[in-house]
């Protein structure tokens, strides 16, 4: 069933998208022009004071992003933290690959684009081999094991990127994990039901984009203050570090959800439908 369309509140959306902008042109500035400048203090002030002006009118606002009501549900925090970090093993990873093949192996756009098709395809067993599973075990184990296998494949190429031996394999693993977690996390959020999945939909997009902006631009830091293989093998290991976090998101999935997760595969033959 689709979800509802519901308006995005306009007063606590544009604050925290001015908040993320901001602190990603913070992190950009830093990268490029150094920390102790005015345009760096400019931004990071400006960061700080709309994040201050969202928090106020999330607390007091009779519209605020995501609903008083709703902040109580673990299930619908685990499914928008979920979305930052399977941003990172995703979006973020391919950024990663592309600096890598074009600083490392010296490929152009072809070799890199190759490179993006090479990860692509490989996630498809993953996502196939996670409907399999959806079967036999919880979403949330099927997450699990995708955010496991995601870390120790970038880990393996944030040790040494530059032999490809080791970055050929890590790839590998990286792409099957990836292909395992999106599924996953999709099974997961499709279990919600009422205003949770609604709102997992609606928040889920925001917090996709705005996850990208804030990781990317944290990864291009890192890239300018380590130049060469350093900021590479800093870039991978950041984003094990936040896979590894994935991990401990689904760790925190309620057992009486994983449950309900079990009987709804079992008793709709893993359709789902969402109550109203």
């Amino acid at each position: 069933m689709n979800a509802k369309k519901l308006p995005m509140p306009l007063l606590a959306s544009a604050l925290g998208t001015l908040f993320v902008l901001n602190l990603a042109l913070t992190l950009l500035s830093v990268a490029f022009y150094g920390l102790d400048t005015p345009l760096s203090h400019s931004l990071a002030g400006a960061a700080a004071l709309f994040f201050v002006l969202f928090i106020i009118s999330e607390r007091y606002h009779p519209e605020p992003l995501l609903p008083r009501h709703l902040r109580s549900s673990l299930l619908l925090q685990i499914s928008l933290w979920t979305r930052i970090f399977v941003t990172a093993v995703t979006y973020a990873t391919w950024f990663m690959l592309a600096v890598a093949m074009y600083q490392l192996y010296g490929l152009g756009v072809p070799g890199i684009i190759l490179s993006f098709v090479a990860l692509l395809l490989i996630m498809l067993p993953g996502k196939a081999l996670s409907e399999k599973l959806g079967r036999r075990m919880t979403s949330a184990r099927t997450l699990l094991w995708g955010f496991m296998i995601v870390a120790g494949g970038l880990e393996g190429m944030a040790m040494t990127p530059s032999f490809w031996p080791v970055l050929l394999p890590g790839l590998l693993l990286t792409g099957f994990g990836a292909g395992m977690v999106r599924q996953a996390a999709a099974a997961e959020r499709d279990l919600l039901t009422g205003d949770e999945y609604h709102y997992a939909i609606l928040l889920g997009g925001w917090v996709r984009v705005s996850s990208t902006i804030v990781i990317l631009a944290l990864l291009i830091l890192l890239l300018r203050n380590n130049p060469g293989q350093q900021g590479i093998e800093n870039g991978f290991a950041l984003l094990a570090a936040l896979a590894l976090a994935g991990v401990v998101t689904a760790l925190m999935v309620p057992a009486k959800a994983k449950q309900n997760n079990v009987t709804a595969r079992q008793s709709d033959n893993g359709r789902f439908r969402h109550q109203e």
